[in-house]
């Protein structure tokens, strides 16, 4: 499917409960000079699951190149989870991707807020929920005086950088597709949570549909990202 547009999700812990106020629009991961660099983790490495629907396609990467196919009942062992994503291993690929919801992981919609925000406890998941989600620690950016934020790439939102047009303030910002938490550190708990990623829909009410989010048109109170 071609991708013909970019849309930034941004998810506020005062709009998620009910809080309509003013706010300033959010700062932006920086892609360069990064405090820290990327840790791997390992979720569920060594687990053996099996392809569970008639045939699903093999890819180099997240929702990336397709390298082949394997077929109901074959078996795969797992190297580490990436969101929707499994790396894996077996005699036909020494490592490659398939989607997860194939091979018996549930499915996560990672453009809804309500996968970020635990709506029982109203406030954002733990950041090790993430990091075992993803399989990875994070890249540190944006440090700052009382906060942080960790930035989270590769994990099938698109593996480019794109250039999302601000249409409040009329600017352009190039953007790595992939997930922010920005983080309190005095807590050490995410107070907002920020995702780009590519939409393979036209127009922002199919994008914003897609992210479970309302239909509305940007504007300076949401941030105006699209």
């Amino acid at each position: 499917m071609k991708h013909i547009g970019a849309v930034t999700l941004i998810i506020l812990l005062l709009a998620l409960v009910g809080c309509a106020s003013r706010r300033q629009l959010s700062p932006q991961p920086s892609p360069t000079k990064p405090v820290e660099t990327y840790r791997a983790l390992a979720t569920d490495s060594g687990k053996v699951v099996t392809v569970q629907v008639k045939s699903e396609n093999v890819r180099k990467t997240p929702n990336g190149t397709r390298l082949g196919k394997l077929k109901r009942g074959e078996k795969l062992t797992v190297l580490k989870r990436v969101g929707n994503w499994v790396q894996f291993t077996n005699a036909k690929f020494k490592k490659a991707y398939i989607w997860a919801p194939s091979v018996g992981y549930r499915y996560e919609n990672l453009y809804s807020p309500y996968f970020y925000y635990d709506t029982t406890r109203h406030a954002f998941r733990d950041i090790d929920f993430f990091r075992r989600i993803f399989s990875q620690w994070g890249q540190r950016r944006n440090e700052m005086t009382s906060s942080y934020a960790l930035f989270f790439k590769n994990v099938g939102l698109g593996s480019h950088e794109a250039i999302v047009v601000e249409v409040v303030a009329g600017t352009k910002q190039v953007v790595e597709h992939g997930i922010t938490l920005y983080i309190d550190k005095k807590t050490d708990k995410i107070h907002k949570v920020r995702v780009d990623y590519l939409v393979p829909v036209t127009g922002y009410k199919k994008a914003l549909k897609k992210s479970e989010l309302p239909i509305q048109a940007p504007v300076e109170e949401n941030s105006g990202h699209l």
